[in-house]
């Protein structure tokens, strides 16, 4: 009797299929392993997810959106100084979309298909005089910001401006297969979690102290080897850290074994028992769920960024001896990044570093004299609201058609680029904004022009950490004022 023929080779195709159809059941609850400015499209894909989730009930969601320029607004510190200091609104749950180059008709592709699922009672637009200016998508369809859209919506609207037929099928098959339209972020997961599995595998357990300064002011993340005797570790929250993030959630660890969690939202000196633990070595770890600048507290030669201070005595190590344990995940999402373009320069000395910079024939001389050459160019034109303003027109319209407070923020610029700011076309620029506030209900207009000095930027329009933390409390106005509309 002839056997029968084993079912062997569609069981790869099945369980294919399976992960395909249930991709976001299981993939968006891995961990990204890289901080927010780090594959800024994955980053998108993931916080699209967040805001689909359903809203808790008696929350205001509010979604902040725009290019690279909303990266001034830190929305873990504004949702903490709300929620903190804030009693007349209700708790508020704030997330950012932030993608460079992605322009209004972009977000107007993308809401037109996610908007529904997100529920949001304010959304706050990062707007910026450069993002204008550059092309718009009729004559550059970029493919990294084209990946962060809904394949079939971005087919149906843009099938006239996709040249290739391979373009077009490749968003025809990422509209119909989870796996191919997210490979860039399963690829990237993979990777990171390689990379982290191979630390791990060299890394050891900590025996050592690390993230304390000499003045006994510590890191956000620090570990003491405590004194057998010592059974209470004192530590003082800086008046300046409440007033920069509202509140500080700290928790406290032994032998990686949570003991305590503590949320203080008043300063002072504070003390917290250190429960007894067998042998000489106690590593007492700490976590904070932010930091605080003593620059943008007024202190300017300081530009580190702080936790708790110390008292003496409670510890066997004075400074920092190393570098903190590898942790999973290995970056908090909402870490600060302490990137400076021209260093801890200020006054004179940032100024002539910011013209050698300007001046140099490197990519971001030439990139940045683009940007300043673009804006004097058109600086005396007439201006008439085209392409990318119709597109952001159309997209507040939608947003108070449901219902939605909209807050249009024209975001900071560095005071060393604005000779184009007193002409017509940057007057017109910002009157059309004006205009869409008095002609929609619900929508404001802030402008925010000239909000930080040259110092807090990166480049003309990039706040760096300081001018970001600086921001935190114009930017919480903003949304109180957005939720009371």
């Amino acid at each position: 009797m002839a056997r029968r023929p084993r079912l062997i080779a569609p069981i790869p195709l099945l369980l294919l299929v399976l992960f395909d159809v249930g991709f976001n059941l299981y993939f968006w609850r891995i961990p990204k392993l890289t901080g927010r400015a780090a594959d800024y499209g994955y980053q998108v894909l993931l916080d699209v997810h967040r805001l689909e989730q359903p809203k808790p009930p008696g929350v205001a969601r509010v979604l902040v959106f725009g290019s690279s320029v909303a990266g001034s607004l830190d929305a873990y510190q504004v949702e903490s100084l709300l929620n903190a200091t804030d009693r007349s609104t209700p708790r508020v749950e704030m997330h950012r979309l932030l993608k460079p180059g992605m322009k209004p008709s972009d977000y107007r592709i993308l809401f037109a298909s996610e908007l529904e699922a997100m529920h949001p009672d304010l959304v706050v637009v990062m707007l910026n005089f450069q993002d204008f200016l550059n092309a718009s998508f009729e004559r550059d369809l970029k493919p990294d910001v084209q990946y962060v859209l809904p394949p079939w919506t971005t087919l149906r609207e843009r099938w006239a401006f996709i040249s290739t037929v391979s373009g077009k099928l490749d968003l025809a098959l990422a509209s119909v297969s989870n796996l191919y339209r997210y490979r860039r972020a399963i690829r990237s997961s993979v990777q990171d979690h390689l990379r982290f599995l191979a630390k791990r595998l060299r890394s050891r357990s900590p025996k050592h102290a690390y993230g304390r300064y000499p003045d006994r002011y510590t890191k956000q993340r620090f570990g003491l080897l405590m004194k057998p005797e010592t059974r209470q570790l004192e530590y003082f929250v800086a008046p300046e850290w409440i007033q920069q993030r509202g509140q500080v959630r700290l928790q406290f660890a032994l032998g990686a074994r949570v003991f305590a969690e503590r949320v203080e939202i008043d300063p002072g000196w504070k003390a917290i028992d250190v429960p007894p633990t067998a042998g000489r070595n106690r590593l007492l770890e700490v976590a904070a769920d932010s930091a605080w600048s003593p620059r943008a507290a007024g202190t300017p030669e300081d530009f580190r960024l702080l936790g708790v201070q110390l008292r003496d005595g409670s510890s066997e190590n004075a400074l920092d001896s190393g570098l903190p344990p590898l942790r999973y995940p290995p970056v908090d999402q909402h870490e600060v990044s302490e990137f400076l373009r021209l260093g801890q320069t200020t006054g004179e000395e940032f100024v002539r570093r910011w013209d050698a910079e300007l001046a140099a024939a490197t990519d971001f001389g030439t990139r940045i004299r683009a940007w300043r050459d673009s804006k004097r160019k058109v600086r005396d034109d007439r201006f008439e609201p085209t392409g990318e303003f119709i597109e952001l027109d159309r997209l507040v319209a939608e947003f108070s058609r449901r219902g939605i407070s909209v807050a249009l923020v024209n975001t900071p610029e560095s005071p060393l680029t604005e000779d184009y700011q007193n002409g017509s076309y940057y007057r017109g620029y910002l009157q059309f904004f004006e205009q869409l506030a008095r002609t929609y209900p619900r929508v404001r207009f802030y402008n925010l022009l000239n909000s930080l000095p040259a110092e807090e930027f990166n480049d003309i329009v990039h706040a760096n950490y300081v001018g970001g933390i600086k921001l935190g409390p114009i930017y919480a106005d903003i949304v109180r004022d957005g939720l009371r509309r």
